[in-house]
């Protein structure tokens, strides 16, 4: 009741309005029927149920005039919001009461006396109980349609904040793979300036790729595949034979579904990482589909243990899985095998 005030819009007067003729017409349904039980005349049946369908309709319409207009006279100021609007709509209910009761029992030929007192507390007792019921069914609107509201900008506040998360995890990916791929260029021009040369081309592709998909919190398998493979072709040409990739994905369907933006390209690089390999005991990564999942498995021959961590890369992609899907990676390590896996959105609809 404390925020009727200031949460009061025209979303909710809308609300209230389509609110004032059902009750119009419910209340004068209910005349209409006691008035028939009574077994009154025809002519008293039609001007009294007349008369109370254009008394709620009339009363309805003006209390949510008056709630507007202390709603906009009275934003800051609940206590003077309660006061004007309460009582502005007893009298104008009991006012609208005494102005069209004359009418419609002249109408319906009901002899009636200003001074009789028991019908005047009638009108009244009549007036209050409307004007109650109609106040509370438009406070019980308002902190309705008021709680909805609210629940709707702390969904689009938990949305945002978990887009910017998102961003936030990606913009970890960049700097740590930049870094590495220019000593890796820097490295191979002092070796052989035609592989420097096509490292860098491969290089600004990838990066091209990075930048257009670092807007988005989801791609499709086949961008991501793509992605990943260009960086494993950089790999392979700074270690040449050390290093052994392959991509298993034969369901060209499954191609278009979504997974996390630079999910399978940290994998990888994790692999190459923390792992020794030489052209005798070459790294072998194996990125396959099995049912739903996508995975990414690396033969193991693991580095001294303080290089070991999985690092960012790994608690990067759980993270944004997580928040992207709720859905949480399956890790595997069998001490021969490394491999890590995660859900695949296969459904059409969904918007990401």
């Amino acid at each position: 009741m404390n925020n009727i005030a200031k949460s009061f819009s025209p979303l909710i007067l809308r609300e209230i309005y389509k609110m004032n003729i059902f009750l119009t017409l419910f209340i004068s349904l209910i005349a209409l029927f006691f008035l028939i039980i009574f077994k009154n005349s025809g002519a008293l049946i039609l001007f009294m149920t007349l008369k109370s369908l254009f008394y709620i309709f009339t009363v309805t319409f003006a209390l949510s005039a008056i709630l507007e207009f202390c709603a906009v006279k009275f934003p800051n100021d609940i206590n003077k919001f309660r006061l004007w609007r309460y009582l502005a709509s007893f009298c104008t209910s009991i006012f609208l009461q005494m102005l069209l009761w004359p009418f419609f029992a002249y109408m319906a030929h009901i002899s009636w006396s200003a001074d009789n007192l028991e019908l005047i507390m009638t009108f009244l007792a009549e007036a209050i109980f409307i004007t109650i019921l109609i106040l509370l069914l438009q406070d019980f609107a308002i902190l309705r349609l008021a709680k909805t509201q609210a629940e709707i900008e702390n969904s689009r506040l938990l949305l945002r904040t978990a887009e910017a998360e998102n961003l936030l995890l990606k913009q970890q990916i960049h700097p740590h793979f930049l870094f590495n791929s220019l000593n890796t260029l820097k490295a191979l021009y002092k070796k052989d300036l035609v592989l420097g040369e096509h490292y860098l081309i491969q290089l600004a592709g990838f990066l091209r790729s990075a930048v257009t998909l670092n807007d988005s919190m989801a791609t499709t398998l086949q961008e991501e595949l793509d992605f990943c493979q260009n960086y494993l072709e950089m790999q392979k040409m700074r270690f040449g034979e050390a290093l052994e990739w392959d991509i298993k994905i034969n369901d060209s369907e499954m191609l278009k579904c979504t997974v996390p933006t630079f999910s399978l390209q940290p994998l990888a690089e994790n692999a190459i990482k923390h792992n020794r390999f030489t052209k005798q005991q070459p790294l072998r990564i194996k990125i396959e589909k099995t049912g739903e999942y996508i995975s990414v498995s690396n033969t193991m021959n693991v580095r001294c243990p303080s290089e070991t961590s999985l690092k960012s890369g790994l608690a990067n992609l759980a993270e944004r899985c997580l928040i992207w899907s709720g859905n949480e990676i399956i890790i595997n390590n069998d001490g021969v095998t490394f491999s890590v896996s995660f859900k695949i959105n296969t459904d059409e609809n969904h918007n990401y």
